[in-house]
């Protein structure tokens, strides 16, 4: 399957509609289990002799661990399976793997309370398995579910590599809530697609490296709006990087204007237009207030700084309306609002010019303030409209508390993207791209180094330079988001995370966009990377 993300009802359609197309539920569980102890053997070397526990629920989640258990034993591992309920509680496909597996391994281990769990899991072992509740359950594990994660939180604390089969007991398949203890996982095999807890915090931190096994669901249907959330990926993205004709010139390549600066503010409209250069424009230009304009020449010698009326507080005045509308008329691109300040008459010009603009034009930092209460303007704009917020500012457009946006990161990017008929960019842990159509992206790449001041500058002018390129702005929003990150992973790398400055960013977009132009060129080369504690890596099988 593709790289979209489901809830769990839109994961339970997809079994439904596999079985009743002719692929029966003992057949996928099957698929699943094996691919959990594929997914071991892939990720950390031959299993033979290795101890694992394996601690199973009743359901279906218990059923791929059952399945998981005789294709570790047939590996040459030693499992040893713990079921945390009464055996006459398991029904259907998980009961008959249960037998099959008792016919070749024997009987397994029944933990009847809290004590037979602890006796179960003292120690020594190399690898425990999650297989309690999986992508269905909800809220806290309770009595020997709950019995079961302590373990496993026990085990994970003393060396055990802790895997979880499709998702951590404890953390919610729907939006990454997790229960007050819940199981922190070394690696996550899900099935099919993965789900929005394993890439939405908290759960994304308790998910470990993400693995995802194809087990033969079928397609969801074309445009179905419980299928157009995707997680980015260096495979997805990587075919809307474009090759540049041997003919081009800095004309052809895309010419981007970058409207903002201020006195103090003058940083950010630098990085803005650095970063367009660095994203492959060819022509960058900077409409600033006049006097400010003599400071940005000074700083950036590759873009044009241009100079335009200004107020008293030296910011742009009403009167640039006219030149701002001149220099966007010869630019393929506008990146609006960098290091503008939140004086009344800029903001008003910014407000004007983010409904009025006929350019594909990004609309940032305080250009964003200027549309709190004005939003209803963009529909009437006459070009498509990226905008850029982090959670502060689209709390100022919305009215809806950061807390609330982030625990509904994906519906609320969605939902407004729809209602504002502009492409939005929602920045954060993990930035959320959505389309006007519902289409959506959550971005992979990323890392803490880049919570920097002027990280939101640089990603404005890649976006805009993607822009200026041709894209349409919903590819060029979530392309310019992973490239924007990627460089700043590039940079961690290098580096390290603590102390990266946005102009290390700028610097890697380059770098950034030519390993995305390799996958490109060679898919077959793909390498996946296992993933940090702190996030999602993300191989699909």
């Amino acid at each position: 399957m593709s790289t979209f993300l489901v809830d769990a009802e839109a994961m339970r359609r997809l079994d439904r509609l596999t079985i009743e197309r002719g692929t029966s539920g003992e057949t996928l569980m099957e698929r699943a289990g094996a691919g959990v102890a594929q997914a071991m053997e892939r990720r950390y070397g031959p299993l033979l002799g290795l101890r694992v526990l394996v601690l199973c629920g009743s359901g279906n989640n218990g059923g791929d661990g059952f399945v998981a258990a005789r294709h570790l034993r047939a590996r040459g591992a030693r499992p040893e399976v713990v079921l945390l309920a009464r055996r006459d509680q398991v029904k259907g496909d998980a009961r008959a793997h249960l037998e099959r597996l008792e016919a070749e391994a024997g009987e397994v281990g029944v933990a009847a309370g809290d004590a037979d769990v602890a006796a179960a899991a003292p120690g020594g072992w190399d690898f425990a398995l999650d297989a309690l509740l999986g992508t269905g359950a909800r809220g806290e594990p309770e009595k020997l579910m709950a019995a079961g994660v302590e373990q496993l939180r026990l085990l994970d604390e003393r060396g055990t590599r802790v895997v979880a089969v499709d998702l951590p007991t404890g953390v919610s398949a729907d939006d990454g809530t997790i229960a007050r203890r819940a199981v922190r996982a070394d690696l996550t095999v899900t099935f099919g697609a993965p789900k929005f807890g394993h890439v939405l915090y908290p759960g994304r931190a308790f998910a470990g490296a993400l693995e995802i096994v194809d087990i033969g669901l079928v397609a969801p249907a074309p445009g179905d709006p419980a299928y157009q959330v995707e997680w980015a990926g260096h495979a997805a993205l990587a075919g809307l990087v474009r090759e540049r004709d041997p003919r081009a010139h800095k004309g052809s390549v895309g010419r981007v204007l970058v409207i903002g600066g201020s006195p103090g503010l003058t940083g950010a409209v630098a990085l803005a237009a650095r970063a367009a250069t660095r994203t492959g424009a060819g022509y960058v230009q900077m409409l600033v207030p006049a006097g400010v304009d003599a400071v940005l020449a000074a700083l950036c010698v590759e873009q044009m700084a241009l100079a335009a009326p200004a107020t008293a507080a030296r910011s742009l005045a009403r009167a640039a309306l006219d030149p701002a509308r001149e220099r966007a008329a010869a630019a393929d691109a506008v990146v609006l609002g960098s290091g503008l300040s939140r004086e009344s008459e800029s903001l008003e010009l910014a407000r004007t010019l983010a409904g009025a603009l006929d350019r594909p034009t990004v609309v940032d930092a305080d250009a964003l303030s200027a549309l709190a209460g004005h939003t209803d303007s963009l529909a009437r704009a006459p070009a498509p409209r990226v905008l850029t917020p982090h959670l502060g500012e689209m709390s100022r457009l919305t009215g809806i508390s950061t807390e609330a946006l982030e625990a509904g990161r994906i519906a609320h990017a969605r939902r407004f993207a729809s209602e504002w008929g502009a492409v939005l960019v929602m920045k954060g842990a993990p930035t959320v791209t959505a389309a006007p159509d519902g289409r959506a992206t959550v971005n992979s790449t990323g890392n803490p180094g880049m919570a920097t001041a002027g990280a939101g500058d640089v990603l404005a002018g890649v976006i805009g330079a993607l822009l200026a390129a041709g894209l349409d702005s919903y590819d060029a929003a979530r392309l310019g988001v992973f490239v924007h990150g990627l460089a700043g992973d590039l940079a961690a790398a290098a580096i390290g995370p603590v102390g990266l400055a946005a102009g290390d960013l700028a610097e890697r977009l380059p770098a950034a966009l030519r390993e995305l132009a390799r996958r490109r060129d060679a898919p077959a080369a793909d390498a996946r990377r296992p993933a940090p504690r702190s996030g999602a890596g993300l191989e699909q099988r």
